[in-house]
């Protein structure tokens, strides 16, 4: 078994933490490959990790090191190889992080292949502006912002060509079940399973009393227009990662993609008690 470490080395004690991941395996005698990784000051760019599509084609195994933003990096980088993913954890939250930095142990589950695969569902976000489309992966969130000025934006959205809402807000969340702990929740929407297949749409500070989160079943297909003043462009934000303008004549259609994200889980607990530590618990 071939092993892929991608660790974000802008994280405060990653390069530790990595060298005790490396001395486990080499415990256990696993092969393994620590891929370079793009210093905070050149993000933006160049990737995080330059060639990461080929370290992981080439390896069985990936392990992301760092925080939450990390894991879902290199998760959905992998899951276009239909690799399995285990992040550990060396930031705030880990929700995604299969492991703590302490619990360097279990990695010889790895090798007796004692773990299971959490398969997560991943939207597409398929961008039309002048007739000209881009598609786009997410999994945890398409999120449409207003731009630069506090002004409210209005957002229209139809499902299955029927129109569900009209509001003003600062913007709209489309969110899986894995994004559904992350920015929709702190904008009010509901925590969902991630066995679950579906997704959530939370609208961000609406003018309105009575606008709340809407869930839908992942067969659904919705379709976005935002209408906007000409001194403030929308934005759609993927993952966190890539930002893309929204003018008068786009439509940003979301759709369930036919990717998955595999991660990994090794450790005995499950969501629930996972959600009950990291966040009903959370004091910071």
């Amino acid at each position: 078994m071939k092993i892929a470490i991608f660790p974000n080395l802008n994280n405060d004690g990653v390069t530790q933490l990595t060298d005790r991941i490396c001395k486990k395996l080499e415990e256990l005698e696993m092969q393994y490959t620590v891929a370079s990784c793009v210093k905070r000051a050149q993000l933006g760019k160049e990737p995080l990790f330059p060639n990461q599509s080929e370290i992981i084609s080439e390896h069985d195994i990936v392990i992301a090191v760092g925080g939450d933003g990390t894991t879902l990096n290199v998760a959905k980088a992998a899951s276009f190889h239909n690799k399995s993913t285990l992040g550990i954890n060396a930031g705030r939250l880990g929700f995604m992080s299969g492991l703590e930095k302490d619990e360097l142990d279990y990695l010889e589950n790895l090798k007796s292949g004692d773990y299971d695969i959490e398969q997560r569902m991943m939207l597409e976000a398929e961008i039309e502006t002048n007739g000209e489309k881009r598609s786009y992966v997410c999994l945890n969130d398409a999120v449409i912002t207003r731009g630069d000025l506090a002004r409210l934006i209005d957002i229209s959205v139809t499902c299955d060509d029927r129109m569900i809402t009209n509001m003003r807000s600062d913007g709209l969340i489309v969110a899986t079940p894995t994004g559904s702990t992350a920015y929709s929740l702190a904008a009010g929407g509901p925590v969902v399973s991630p066995e679950n297949s579906c997704f959530v749409i939370t609208p961000i500070c609406p003018h309105s009393l009575v606008n709340r989160s809407i869930v839908y079943s992942a067969d659904k297909k919705l379709k976005i227009t935002v209408c906007n003043d000409k001194n403030n462009t929308a934005y759609v934000s993927i993952d966190g990662e890539q930002s893309v303008p929204v003018f008068a004549d786009t439509t940003v259609t979301i759709s369930k993609s036919s990717l998955v994200t595999r991660l990994i889980k090794i450790k005995p607990d499950n969501f629930y008690e996972m959600l009950n530590k990291k966040l009903l618990e959370r004091r910071y």
